[in-house]
This record gives C-alpha cells, structure tokens and sequence, in this order.
C-alpha cells in the first residue's frame, strides 16, 4: 500500500503544534525501536489524544514498542527523524535521488519508468534497464527499501551504476539531487476526455489540479475522469479543497473525535465547481484522503464511483513532534461520508462495478456516444471492459453463444459448433464469387470472445464462392470462438454485404493425461453449420445467404 492519505492542520492543544495527517502507510514499513526516554512522552500522548479511551494494560507496558503493538492500531506508529523526512517526501512526491521507478528482481532493481528532467534522464537511464550494482554493492536478493537505501542519498552526491540493457552491460556515474514529481497528471482521451490522475494529495495538489483543469478544459475537454486507483491518501486539508472542486461550499466530510461527537467539515467556496460529466477511478487500494474525496462526490451525486470498493480507512492521524526529534503519528479522529455513512473498515463502493477489466477503459466507453463506444468495443483495448459495462462477465466462455450482440448489435447468428477441435480449420461459403483481395483478417475476424484477442489467420480459396479458415495457431480449450464475416468482403462486381454474419464455435473441454502431460483429445467429428440468419448483398444477383461449414476432420 501506497504512503498517500494526508491531512494538514494547524492544531494548539496547549502543549504542542501538531500536524493532522490522513495517510495509508506502505505496508511493507519497518519497525523501528525507539528508545525509552520518549515513553513518557508517548504514553501521556495516548492516554490525553488517542481517538478512544487506552486501557490502563497497554499505558503500562514496559516499552514503546510493546505498547503499540498492544494498541492493535497499524496507523499509529513511531518515526525517526529520518523516516518521519522520507513520509513527507513521499506525500508530495519529492526526494533527493537519481529519479527512476523501480520493480525488484532477483538480479537487482528494474527501471519501470524514468522522470523527465532527473539525473537518471540525463545519463541515459531507460525503462527496462536492470541496475544489478550501486556503488559496487549487488541489489540482488534486497527489498525494495534497501535497494531505495542505496540509490538515494545527499544532494550532489554521485552513485556509479552497473546497468544491464538487453545482453549488455554498462557502468553509469549519477549524481543525486532533488526530484519533485507533480501529484497530479492528465491528458486528454478519445479527443473529448479530461483525464487527471491523482497520485497523492500533496500540498500542491488543489493548485497542481486547478492548473491542469485550465489547460484540457481549453482542449475541447466535455467530460472528465478522476482517477483514484492506488492513491492511498494524504493532506486532509488536500483533499477538502480538492471536494470544493465538486461539490462547491458544502459538507465535504464528517469527523468523529473522542468525544463521541460528530462535526461536519463544510470546504470553502474555490469560485467554480466541475459541471460536466465526471467518473471517478477507485480501487482497493484508494484510502484515507481519497475516501474523502469519493464519498464526498457519491453523496452529493456530482460523479459516478467506477471500480471496486475502497480500503476502508476511515481514521484521521495526527504527527506529534518528540523531545528525541522522533515523531508518533497517532489516530485521533474517525471520518464519515457528507451523509454519515461508515468509511472505516467498510470502504466506499462504486456506483458502477468494475473488477475483471480496466476501469480507465470503462469510463471512456461509458462517457462515449452510443455508436463510437461500440466502434471502440470490438477493439482489443476495450472488448473486456465493455463486456463487463454489458454484464456479461462468465466464469466460462461457454455461456457467451448469445451475447455477441452487446458487440456486433447488427450482425446475424449464421451458426454455432460445439466442441470443435483446437487446430479447427472453418470454411465461409458464399452463394456468389467473391473478390478474394476483400478477404483477409479485417473482413474475416476469429476473435476469443472473452478477450477480444484476435487469432490470425490465413484465407485459402476454394474455387469461386468458398474460402477455407486457418487459424496460425492452435485455439485455447474450453473456449468460445465467434469468427465474424464483415460487410466489408465485396462480390466480383464491387458489391457488398448489406449486414455482417457471425458464427460461434466451442472449443473441447477435455483432456487426457498421458506420461505426466496434458493432450487435447481430438473427436474427429465432421461438423456442418445449419444456416440461421440470411444475410442479403447489396447486389441481388451476389446470392441470399453465407454459410460458414465445420472442415471436415
């Protein structure tokens, strides 16, 4: 999980300045021992601020460490003075390093992506480079914050890189510095879309966002999408003034101290609120701060929720400063939904679910005209998510014989076949000639109709009116073909189908295991297709019907 939800406050308690915080905390975060001179400090700080009454049991452990872990709250917790640095940093996105994402391999740290304008830009680095050493030390084998440890370091520092790039090897000398990334990027899609991607709520985040609105709203932008996925928070001051954004001068939040009472937050008035259609992006991982936020714009029905349901972090943490120069970010608050509905542990749920396909790819099909967003369906790209936006998510392929019309809405059912065998060859009969430059895998598609995933193939006229189907490889078992014959296959004399025709063909579920490995079983059954839909040309004399025939095996 994402360091992400942050809230920033100013608070006086009489005794300390403290800083109010929503965040989700990677879960991956060490724990570090902090020495016992600051458990007075911590104790008095439980027993007078935590979001509930401690017992007497967890205020008289023996150690920080124990009474935390005897506190059974993984959002409190304590920082060193430099861990308490890198949390800020990762809230608004800036460090002191070379500037690359990263995955972890077992030969050490892959480039997933490199910030324009870093040190590790002007030195070549690319994505899909492999960084197997640092200063001579092997990132083989190290987590993530290790392998981090070592790359980063003070500004103007250098770090000598062992970079391998495909089966060659170089050595890169990079010198750190400061790397700022903004929390909030965007584009603009399908020539009418305001994207804006939301990756932490940082302190610039409200400003980063009202600029890049300005910028696709000049770009013939009519509609937008948020995207919230894998943002687990950050600033709740952030995520108030971004809600303005939305739902204008209203209750953006509710917000549950110790005392058991309930006040709503109602944000400023930002002087223009986001009138046009507006999705918004979660996922499991969107916590804290983009809780707010999708809550926010659910309950006062300014945006449709599309994705699967939030964490479930329904807590405000506050970071105390200790006399050690350590830090305890402790829960002092619980939040609620503008209408008071549970967050914590519960989560927000989508108005629209999407969890099998991209949710991005579902936005767009659901804010595009009719006609355009079944052109962009029968794309690769899109054909999931479309299938999941028209119900028809099965657990088997199988149960798809009827659904092809959420695609190809004016094509016939010419044929079904049941069991057919993996390296199946189809034969399309036409009842005229055709011109066989119009066949080829634009105009004849063999498609997985769960994927969308065209399978090539070649064409082999057999004589004037047939051509026979080859698939280049072997079809996937248990699977539901549909091979789609388009209106765009023309006659000898130019002429054209006046609608497309559409076969479905059922792979063989069975196997048969022989020495330890799996053979598909081969029926040999001849197959012939009965016709089921006439499909009329635009020329009478073209013919009245296209059949698609089983090869005979």
């Amino acid at each position: 999980m994402k360091a992400r939800l942050l809230t920033k406050r100013a608070y006086n308690n009489g005794f300390v300045h403290i800083l109010i915080l929503l965040i989700m905390m990677l879960s991956t975060a060490t724990t570090v021992k902090a020495s016992e001179d600051v458990l007075p400090e911590i104790r008095s700080l439980l027993r007078t601020q935590y979001v509930e009454v401690v017992s007497k049991e967890i205020l008289n452990a023996p150690t920080v460490e124990e009474m935390l872990e005897r506190l059974g709250d993984p959002h409190t917790m304590y920082f060193t003075p430099e861990q308490y640095q890198d949390f800020l940093e990762t809230i608004d996105m800036s460090f002191t390093g070379i500037g690359i994402h990263i995955e972890m391999l077992a030969e050490g740290v892959k480039v997933l992506s490199v910030i324009a304008g870093s040190p590790a830009e002007e030195v070549g680095l690319k994505p899909g480079d492999v960084i197997i050493r640092a200063d001579g030390l092997s990132l083989a084998g190290l987590s993530s914050e290790e392998a981090v440890s070592l790359l980063r370091g003070l500004e103007g520092s250098t770090v000598q890189l062992h970079v391998k790039r495909g089966t060659e090897t170089q050595d890169l000398q990079v010198t750190r510095r400061a790397v700022n990334e903004p929390t909030v990027t965007g584009q603009v899609l399908s020539e009418h879309i305001g994207y804006l991607d939301l990756n932490s709520f940082g302190n610039d985040t409200p400003e980063e966002f009202k600029t890049l609105v300005d910028q696709l709203k000049d770009q013939n932008v009519d509609s937008w999408i948020v995207d919230l996925r894998d943002n687990g928070g950050g600033y709740l001051s952030s995520a108030l003034d971004l809600a303005g954004f939305f739902i204008g001068p209203d209750v953006a939040v509710q917000i549950k101290d110790r005392t058991g009472i309930l006040y709503p937050y109602k944000v400023r008035d930002p002087g223009w609120i986001m009138d046009q259609r507006i999705i918004v992006l979660i996922n499991e991982n969107s916590a804290s701060a983009s809780e707010i936020l999708a809550a926010a714009v659910k309950d006062h029905d300014k945006a449709a929720l599309v994705g699967t349901t939030t964490y479930g972090k329904g807590t405000v943490q506050s970071m105390f400063p200790l006399e050690n120069g350590g830090v305890l970010k402790m829960t002092v608050d619980h939040f609620y939904s503008p209408e008071g509905h549970e967050i914590d542990k519960v989560g927000v749920s989508p108005n629209v679910t999407i969890q099998h396909s991209d949710a991005l790819k579902a936005a767009v099909l659901m804010l595009t005209n009719s006609s355009q967003a079944q052109t962009l369906a029968r794309t690769d790209s899109y054909w999931e998510a479309w299938g999941e936006l028209s119900g028809i998510v099965p657990t088997s392929s199988h149960e798809l014989s009827s659904d092809y019309i959420h695609y190809y809405s004016s094509y016939g059912q010419v044929a079904e076949l049941s069991e057919i065998p993996l390296d199946k060859k189809f034969m399309v009969d036409f009842s005229a000639e055709v011109d066989w430059q119009s066949v080829n895998n634009s105009s004849i598609e063999l498609i997985n109709s769960i994927t969308g995933q065209r399978v090539l193939s070649e064409f082999k006229p057999l004589g004037g009116t047939s051509v026979q189907v080859i698939p280049e490889v072997e079809l996937n078992p248990d699977t539901t073909y549909w091979l789609v014959i388009h209106p765009t296959i023309l006659g000898v004399r130019g002429q054209t189908l006046q609608e497309g025709g559409l076969a479905i063909a059922h792979t063989i579920r069975e196997y048969q295991e022989i020495s330890g490995t799996s053979k598909v079983q081969s029926f040999g059954v001849s197959h012939r297709i009965n016709e089921r839909k006439t499909i009329r040309p635009g020329d009478p004399d073209y013919g009245q019907a296209i059949k698609v025939l089983g090869e005979r095996r």
